[in-house]
């Protein structure tokens, strides 16, 4: 069996000492561009791989985070995965992603979690925890992201969600729509003017918005024009084509879609069917993940800044490895509207 390439080793290679050879491992250290370039390059041709094992024994630590998220079926959750990595690279810092999608949610993975190597964990959480916040004490440093209530039992990350749609669909309503679909919906007792009855989830918060765009306006939503749909492509194609094939609803001239994924599937239903986008029917999504700027038109679409999302995420969490002990924090990130060819 070959014999396992050593810290010892590089810097020997390199002519420098440890301590730069770790500075180059961990992103960190001051150092001219030209050593670390030549270490990163010793690191590749002699194979080096970092003992996890050994650094936690040494320091106590692994310089690993979890993320844990639901799966990687529509875009949205491997453009958080990414975003979360990049951020984590920036601090020194690796990332193990497990995947929770299934029976028993996110309570299935915990065991994982503890199997698992890392300092700490970033869960993306999927539903409302409702009177049950157990799921978020755990023996590790944690940090929430999503759209779910922490009860400031631990850092939380989230999205202006009300805020967004109802700038997004203002903005559709105030250009002249009249009427204005909503695709991933929730049903009518989700708007602020009739109750709020319903759980706070993505969905609701996302609808509340669409209604608070008509209230400004003294406008009554049209309630056969919001459907529920499942948040992936399929689930926009599917919803759009039963809200065209129903006789008893009006044409819509927008689409506002509670996420790409959705808007996606829609604008491919709509040029199946020769519905011209944006010319007769406009259409937006939510996320701005990567694939919306090469849809066929151009998603226009909410950017709630992923990227600032993740980053926030790994910093909380990061200064929770360290030690911090502030009681948990709420971020909310701010949103623009990204636009593009599917609205005119």
């Amino acid at each position: 069996m070959a014999k396992r390439v050593t810290i010892t080793d590089v810097a020997r290679e390199t002519g420098v000492s440890i301590k730069t050879v770790s500075n180059v491992l961990n992103n960190t250290g001051s150092m001219r561009p030209e050593t670390r370039k030549r270490v990163q390059e010793a690191i590749e041709r002699l194979g080096y791989r970092v003992n996890v094992s050994a650094r936690a024994m040494k320091t106590g630590g692994t310089r690993l985070i979890g993320l844990a998220i639901t799966d990687f079926c529509q875009p949205f959750m491997p453009y958080l995965a990414d975003s979360v990595v990049s951020a984590a690279r920036s601090r020194g810092y690796a990332v193990i992603t497990d995947t929770y999608n299934g029976a028993g949610g996110l309570a299935q993975a915990i065991p994982e979690t503890k199997k698992l190597a890392a300092d700490g964990w970033i869960f993306f959480i999927d539903s409302p925890f409702n009177d049950d916040v157990s799921v978020l004490r755990q023996p590790y440093p944690l940090v929430v992201v999503g759209d779910y209530d922490t009860r400031r039992v631990v850092d939380w990350v989230t999205m202006p969600n009300v805020e967004a749609v109802c700038a997004a669909v203002g903005g559709l309503l105030d250009s002249g729509c009249e009427r204005v679909a909503l695709i991933g919906g929730t049903a009518e007792n989700a708007c602020p003017a009739v109750g709020r009855s319903l759980p706070e989830t993505t969905s609701t918060l996302r609808t509340r918005g669409y209604c608070l765009a008509h209230e400004e306006r003294g406008l009554q939503v049209d309630w056969r024009l919001v459907r529920n749909a499942d948040w992936v492509q399929s689930g926009g194609r599917d919803a759009v084509a039963g809200l065209l094939d129903d006789p008893d609803v009006p044409r819509p001239d927008a689409v506002m879609c509670l996420n790409d994924a959705l808007a996606i599937g829609v604008i491919h239903e709509l040029q199946r069917r020769g519905v011209r986008v944006p010319q007769d029917m406009q259409v937006i999504g939510f996320d701005n993940v990567p694939d919306a700027e090469y849809c066929m038109p151009g998603l226009t679409t909410i950017d709630p800044h992923v990227d600032d999302y993740a980053r926030h995420a790994v910093d909380m969490l990061i200064a929770r490895i360290e030690g911090s002990s502030e009681p948990a924090r709420k971020y909310v990130t701010s949103f623009d509207l990204v636009r593009r060819d599917s609205t005119r």
